[in-house]
């Protein structure tokens, strides 16, 4: 794993299933020849490493566009509603007004959980909670 990666990519093990577009975190594990483990993130303050770029079994090798590393825009599988222009969390949705990190800009909006958006993406930022 050591050395660089120019492009922004670099390959983890699933530690669980990864669906393409999921931001993925560290789970502190390793495989037996030391390969990092990830799995997908599941809520807002979760601190997110990549995107999957593409889908992966528990097990099975996953490609990942390493945030604010990766070259170009990456797609993010949404889990709700995001509006074009809204920051995206590491849960697939808008940041909520309760704070949380913020991994990029949706360039395209969702209507509902499933659908691939792409996202101008950068390093991982937390955002606060907003008054209200």
């Amino acid at each position: 794993m050591n050395g660089t990666h120019p492009n922004g990519n670099i390959t983890y093990n699933a530690a669980a299933e990864i669906k393409k577009g999921q931001p993925v975190k560290f789970t502190g594990s390793t495989t037996t020849t030391g390969m990092p483990t990830v799995t997908p993130c599941t809520a807002a303050t979760d601190a997110a490493i990549g995107v999957a770029i593409e889908p992966a079994n528990s097990g099975e090798n996953v490609p990942v566009a390493i945030l604010g590393n990766y070259t170009g825009t990456v797609e993010v599988l949404a889990t709700g509603a995001v509006a074009r222009g809204a920051t995206v969390s590491p849960a697939g949705v808008a940041v909520p007004s309760t704070g949380g990190n913020a991994i990029g800009v949706a360039l395209d909006a969702a209507t509902a959980s499933g659908e691939l958006i792409e996202v101008a993406h950068h390093a991982p930022v937390a955002i606060a909670a907003t008054a209200g």
